[in-house]
């Protein structure tokens, strides 16, 4: 008699049939969990600086829920529902033209639905198109 040391046909796999099907799709394994929360990872610049301290803190007063970390070379921002950098806000601030373009060069990752709409850059929980309407930049 052999011993089995791989883990096949332990756990789960051990069971066929109905059992199988229980504990494979029960509701401690098929459920899915949610979160309201987008998180985007900023790579650290003098612009990225600047427009944490002048336009990202300032945000908080009207969505409490953003959390900024700095993690060493990035900043680490999450909130709950939207994140929106509006880059003709960052030109005015730091006195010389801001694209969108050149805050995405700063952008590690994202999690949400993140999109770009004129000259802002938006991360969302949202379901564009069927929760909200998309805003046109036309």
């Amino acid at each position: 008699m052999t011993k089995n040391t791989n883990g096949y046909n332990s756990g789960t796999n051990a069971k066929s049939g109905q059992a199988f099907m229980d504990e494979f799709l029960g509701d401690a394994t098929s459920k899915i969990p949610t979160s309201d929360a987008v998180v985007v990872a900023l790579m650290k610049s003098e612009e990225i600086d600047a427009i944490i301290q002048e336009i990202v803190i300032p945000m908080r007063e009207e969505n409490p829920s953003i959390a900024i970390e700095d993690r060493g070379g990035y900043y680490w921002i999450k909130a709950t529902g939207k994140l929106t950098f509006d880059c003709d806000e960052a030109s005015e601030m730091l006195g010389k033209k801001y694209t969108v373009y050149d805050l995405l060069v700063n952008v590690s990752t994202t999690v949400g639905r993140a999109f770009t709409l004129g000259n802002k850059f938006i991360v969302t929980n949202e379901l564009l198109g069927l929760e909200s309407k998309v805003e046109s930049v036309y």
